[in-house]
């Protein structure tokens, strides 16, 4: 099972773990040498849009911090994505611009997994090349499992039960695994999954950390574009691949500034300065722009879930019954109307929205208006405030408790919302005594299998239960679904999960993005797996 903790988490609550980057100044003399040489090749010539007018070139500004290294063995931060996701590629991938988890092609053209789950065969595609000219063969395949074992990053447990990698020919690489995993493609099509790193750059720059000190820095990729310049925490520049196997890109190259500053970054897009916005804008920020002429809006659905976490030593809901009750005070649709509007969409699902059928995990609340007022005069809660802990750097997170709190204090129970900074969000275990009664948090899984969120969320040892909640025998069910590839396995998970009434999912996130208008294909550039993320090849200019 799971050799390591997830570490990176979601985007938004994840960047208070980080100091906030500095903004650089408006400058792009990076990549001014090669926008230029393309356009001299191609003939093509300035105009509306990008820096200084340059049509081949894609600005966009993202509002996260961002210091993991680009390395696909490493990073487990959300808005690494954005360059990982474009320079590098897996064996599959998930589906873009669609609802579903749809797992298709991608470096491998085909594949067929035995009978008995323990045998996956793939078979590589031709032409393609690393972007260093490397060709890709079956021992890229085996060099690349071994390499996400040796450095033990956060998603190293994707690939943790494969204990042999074959390779009969130069196109066919076949993984062997230690126990059927239902679950395992899902894990390679994941956006943290296997990606394939040229084995001549591992080899060539290995030092004494498998390369890592040089993909800080450089990519080693198949994807359509290659990491130009990293200034980390601060800028990163892209270059198309001029050999991708793909579909070519429109764009000749991409320049992605990190920015803690909204408004700065907002004004820049309305000037025409920047083509994107890419991250966490609240709900006036983003609503503002509806009915603007120099940008235009849209969301995307994600996995990315809101929920309300309980204590278990909360003395204001020490039963199960007392927590249902609580959940049934909540008023989902109207809290989140008012604190996020077109950004969040109300869920009955305990799982992301979509991952299981609802029958399976629907979680059986009902909205009653005098639910609070009536926990208010209860015993338990008569006099206390109610804490309701979000991370400080989540927009969503701080505009939903404190909605939440104030619901609360109309109905006669006092509560007061938290704000958790650096990290500590994700320490409440270590004295649970002084934690919050409740936290306001959001995720999005490491992949579009039920495993990857009911690990996860749901037992002490999966990195985000908050709370250190436990659920008598959830482990074993988890184990018994993994062997099966019916999804109706996780019906017992997700019954014993809401049983408990220790999380109550409120929320599917919308990925949102503002571009200046004229820029295409940005649907088709989204994935449902990937919060704030674009794929810069499938966008244009119109």
């Amino acid at each position: 099972m799971r050799s390591s903790a997830r570490t990176g988490l979601r985007p938004t609550p994840a960047n208070g773990d980080r100091p906030a980057a500095q903004r650089r100044p408006r400058a792009r003399l990076g990549l001014a040498a090669a926008v230029a040489t393309v356009l001299a090749l191609t003939g093509c010539s300035a105009g509306q849009g990008g820096a200084a007018g340059d049509t081949d070139l894609f600005t966009a500004a993202i509002v996260q911090t961002y210091t993991t290294p680009p390395d696909p063995d490493v990073n487990y931060d959300g808005p690494g994505l954005n360059i990982i996701q474009n320079t590098y590629e897996g064996l599959v991938k998930y589906e873009d611009g669609t609802g579903t988890a749809k797992i298709v092609p991608s470096l491998a053209s085909a594949w067929k997994v035995s009978q008995d789950g323990l045998t996956y065969t793939f078979t590589l595609r031709d032409g393609v090349t690393f972007h260093d000219g490397t060709p890709l063969t079956s021992k890229s395949v085996a060099e690349a499992v071994e390499r996400r074992a040796q450095v033990d990053g956060g998603p190293a447990y994707m690939t943790a039960d494969v204990t042999k990698v074959a390779t009969p020919d130069d196109h066919t690489a076949v993984l062997t695994l230690s126990a059927p995993n239902s679950a395992f493609l899902d894990y390679l099509a994941s956006p943290f999954g296997l990606k394939l790193i040229s084995p001549t750059v591992l080899a060539k720059h290995a030092g004494k950390d498998h390369a890592q000190t040089w993909l800080t820095s450089h990519d080693a990729g198949t994807g359509p574009y290659e990491l130009a310049s990293a200034k980390t925490g601060n800028s990163y520049e892209l270059i198309a691949y001029d050999d991708y196997w793909g579909d070519k890109p429109a764009f000749a190259a991409v320049e992605l500034e990190i920015s803690q500053n909204a408004s700065a970054a907002q004004l820049e897009l309305e000037r025409g300065e920047i083509d994107a916005i890419l991250g966490n804008l609240n709900k006036s920020s983003f609503e503002s722009y509806a009915k603007s002429q120099a940008v235009t809006t849209s969301t995307f659905p994600n996995l990315t879930t809101q929920m309300v976490y309980v204590n278990p030593q909360s003395k204001a809901f020490t039963s199960a019954g007392q927590r249902e009750r609580l959940f049934t005070g909540i008023d989902t649709k109207g809290i989140l109307s008012a604190a996020m509007g077109s950004l969040e969409e109300p869920t009955s699902q305990l799982f992301p929205q979509g991952m299981l059928d609802s029958a399976l995990d629907d979680q059986g609340i009902t909205y009653e208006k005098d639910a609070l007022a009536g926990i208010a005069a209860s015993a338990p809660a008569k006099g206390r405030t109610v804490r309701i802990g979000y991370a400080g750097s989540s927009a969503d997170g701080k505009a939903v408790a404190e909605e939440l709190a104030s619901r609360m204090n109309s109905a006669g129970l006092k509560a007061e919302a938290v704000a958790y900074a650096a990290g500590t969000i994700y320490k409440l275990t270590d004295d649970l005594s002084a934690a919050p009664d409740l936290a306001v948090f959001a995720v999005f899984p490491d992949a579009g299998h039920p495993d990857s969120w009911g690990r996860i969320i749901y037992t002490p040892k999966g990195g985000l239960d908050l709370f250190g909640a436990e659920v008598d025998g959830l482990d074993a069910d988890l184990d018994k679904a993994l062997t099966t590839t019916e999804s109706s396995a996780y019906g017992p998970v997700a019954r014993s999960v809401i049983d408990s009434r220790n999380w109550f999912s409120i929320g599917s996130l919308n990925t949102t993005l503002l571009t200046t208008p004229g820029i295409t294909g940005t649907r088709e550039a989204q994935n449902l797996l990937e919060y704030n993320v674009l794929h810069f090849a499938a966008l244009g200019r119109s």
